[in-house]
């Protein structure tokens, strides 16, 4: 493989060498997700550390790149800034190995003229962070630069439940007897093989697409005084696995869906967000189900 697009890919899963460029650690969430789709990923830290390995990286298939990293032992001109602009010496370097790799800007980066460098560029894609694009829009974008057609997307579901087990099967039944979507991932029913719990999570997290998210009162919430009726809500797994599939999969996406059973005090933050009461059962609340999921598949 080296620089530029690659002739014959015509699937999802085809292999490319790609590089990240970015001393942000949250990157290697995007890294694994390339990973997962096939792709072979190194990130690098500092744009100091690329600058030494420029010829490497300039040899590989596409380049994911921040511009607003820490500055030192960078040139002058950059560092003058502030680290503002610290990758353009990075960009530039690899532009004088290399004019036509194919590099993804990917920056919170709000000048002008930089952003009009990178998009005069021919084959130069900017993706605003700041416009909060999902893990799946960057991965469209990788593989339109790589040229990789895109493929309909298979649907990979994962459950996220707390003790009620009932509501747990009676949804992965629904899924998958009913709507007729592959097996969904329960994380107990799936084998370890000697990974931690949050090792074992995050191998199975970053291969769904879909997420439904069972919130029942498993867990009572204990106040001061205790005078009121006492309030429950979602186990705390529940609620931290919640959280990384709406910030992985985005909380417009419609591909996290919040089910709800039972006297449950809702997370406050998440005013707006549609949840679906399934208190009188799965097969109750199919119709409901079943049209979110239509929107998210056939979008």
């Amino acid at each position: 493989m080296g620089g530029g697009k690659r002739q014959g890919a015509s699937t999802l899963r085809s292999l490319a060498n790609i590089v990240i460029i970015d001393d942000d650690y949250a990157l290697e969430i995007l890294a694994d997700n390339l990973r997962f789709r096939g792709h072979a990923v190194r990130r690098i830290a500092s744009a100091a550390e690329a600058l030494r390995d420029i010829s490497k990286i300039a040899s590989t298939d596409l380049i994911i790149l921040d511009i607003i990293m820490e500055c030192r032992d960078t040139p002058m001109e950059e560092s003058i800034s502030g680290g503002l602009a610290t990758g353009m010496a990075v960009f530039r370097a690899v532009r004088s190995q290399n004019a036509n790799i194919p590099i993804l800007a990917y920056s919170a980066t709000q000048d002008s003229h930089i952003i009009d460098v990178l998009k005069n560029d021919k084959n130069t894609r900017f993706m605003a962070k700041w416009g909060s694009p999902t893990l799946q829009d960057i991965a469209t974008t990788v593989n339109r630069l790589l040229g990789v057609a895109d493929t309909a997307e298979e649907p990979t579901v994962f459950i996220v439940h707390g003790h009620n087990d009932e509501l747990k099967l009676q949804l992965k039944n629904y899924l998958q007897n009913v709507i007729g979507l592959p097996e969904p991932i329960i994380l107990h029913e799936k084998p370890s093989m000697g990974k931690t719990i949050i090792e074992k999570f995050e191998e199975y997290a970053f291969r769904s697409n879909l997420a439904f998210v069972l919130l029942t009162p498993d867990d009572r919430m204990a106040v001061s005084t205790d005078t009121e009726l006492v309030k429950r809500q979602a186990r705390q797994n529940v609620i931290f696995e919640m959280g990384f599939f709406i910030g992985a999969l985005g909380r417009r996406t419609g591909r996290v869906l919040l089910l709800h059973s039972g006297p449950l005090d809702l997370p406050s933050d998440l005013s707006g967000v549609i949840y679906i009461d399934i208190s009188k059962g799965i097969e109750a609340a199919g119709e409901e189900i079943r049209r979110e999921l239509n929107y998210v598949l056939n979008k």
